[in-house]
Formats: structure tokens, sequence, C-alpha cells
């Protein structure tokens, strides 16, 4: 039927103007050198998606407007790579985050503290990396993560102690509680000379805004905890694009035997 050619090719067209936008943000994001290491994680991988996905639908537009079946068979070949691929990434994203992590409340407090045995180890081992974790942390400190997102220097314990604070700045931006340091202000914590705790992440704590905790164990667990809540939150839009992406291989078929059977 002819429908299934002009559906793959409207289809298409609309794919061809949603990555008009990605290339567009993935070439000034090139040329753009001020956001530093932590630009440069997602500026090259955002644009080669972008480019790919503009040239898969010029295929999918001359293969289904012309009617042209070398063109559509190529078409075909690589969306069924491309959805093996995307398959795969919605499997892991639940082999990820099958483990619940979680942090532990903080009594009297809207806070959490996270621990890294928590998580499973494929994600342990990522932050556990050290050039990994460098480039991180160097995302952290670069954009003056804590002083810019914490609550002003004005603010009494009493207050800071109701805030809810994302996983990240909990473990990153202030210290743990069982340190025992006295509060200042929500980012400068004076420590105790005679602290008890074997916790190395009460070492590890400068009020440095270049090394806050940065170095903790919990940090790199609040960054897993931030990593499975953002992912989570997108599992819905990743179940709707895997079945657009089956009903756009659903309609190529279609739309291939259709001009096979014209030739």
């Amino acid at each position: 039927m002819k429908i299934s050619n002009n559906l793959l090719g409207l289809l298409n067209i609309l794919i061809f103007f949603v990555s008009i936008p990605i290339v567009y943000f993935g070439i000034i994001a090139n040329k753009t050198h001020s956001g530093g290491e932590c630009l440069d994680l997602f500026r090259k991988p955002f644009l080669v998606v972008g480019v790919f996905v503009m040239v898969m639908s010029i295929f999918g537009i001359i293969g289904g407007c012309c009617r042209v079946p070398s063109i559509l068979w190529t078409y075909l070949a690589i969306m069924f790579l491309v959805l093996f691929a995307y398959f795969s990434v919605w499997i892991f994203a639940f082999f990820i985050t099958w483990k619940p992590g979680g942090g532990t409340e903080i009594i009297g407090t809207g806070h959490k503290e996270f621990k890294l045995n928590r998580y499973t180890e494929w994600m342990q081992m990522r932050v556990q990396d050290k050039k990994n974790w460098k480039k991180i942390k160097h995302c952290l400190i670069l954009g003056d993560y804590c002083p810019n997102l914490m609550p002003g220097n004005g603010t009494s314990l009493r207050d800071f102690n109701k805030v809810e604070l994302a996983p990240v700045l909990s473990s990153c931006c202030k210290p743990s509680v069982e340190c025992g340091f006295s509060y200042e202000n929500p980012t400068v914590w004076k420590k105790k000379n005679n602290s008890a705790s074997s916790n190395p992440d009460c070492k590890a704590w400068d009020n440095d805004r270049k090394v806050m905790c940065f170095n903790c164990e919990s940090c790199k667990a609040g960054m897993l905890e931030q990593l499975i809540i953002s992912w989570k939150a997108m599992h819905l839009f990743r179940t709707l694009m895997l079945g657009f992406l089956c009903f756009v291989y659903a309609v190529a078929c279609c739309a291939f035997k259709n001009t096979r059977e014209k030739f």
C-alpha cells in the first residue's frame, strides 16, 4: 500500500526537523571551549547522535517518498542495528538501577547520607576509577557547585536542617553528621580535634570550595544516587521512544515490501 511509503516519508521528515536543533547545539558546543572538561563530556556524543539521526531521516525520506528499494533496504538494516542498540540500553538501564540504593535519613533534618555499597558493583567501579572521578570532580569545582546551590551563608543551623538537599549536595557539599563538626554556615564547618569518628570522609573534608567533600566516598555515592534518579525519571521517555522506533521500523518494513512488489 502506498500509505506505508507516504507515512514513512512523513515520519522521517518529522525526525529530520527534530535533528536540526540537536546538530545545531552540538556544533555550537564544539565551538565553545569555556566549559572545559564538563562540556567535553557531552559535546561530541551529542553532535554525533544529531548527525546520525539526520542522515538516517534523509535515507528514510528518499526510500519512502521516492520508493528506492536499495535505499530502503539500507535504511532497514541500519534501523535494525539502532533498535538492537537502543533495546540493549533500555535493558541496561534496568540493570544499573535494580539495586535500590537510597540514603539513610538523618533524624530531625531533610538530609540523607549515602553509602557506596548500596549500589551495583558496575556503578561503583565507574566512580572509583580515578580518571572518571577526576573529570566529575573537576566539573563540580569548575561550576562552583556547592556555593551556588546551597542555602545562603546567613542560614541558621535550624533552618539549614529543614532544607531538603539533593543527593549530590547532601553528600558532596557538607561533612557527614557522624564527624560531629560545628556548623558555621552551609559550606563552612569547623573540625573538632578530638573527633573519634573512624569515617575517612571526616579527614577528607575541607572548607576550601575546591575541596569540600569531593574526595569523599559519600560524594561518589551521592553522584550515583543522582544518576539513578535521572535514569528512572527518563524511563517513561525511553519506553515511548522504543515504541516509536519499533513503529517506524514496522512502517519501513511495509514500505520496503510494497516497493519491492513494484519492481
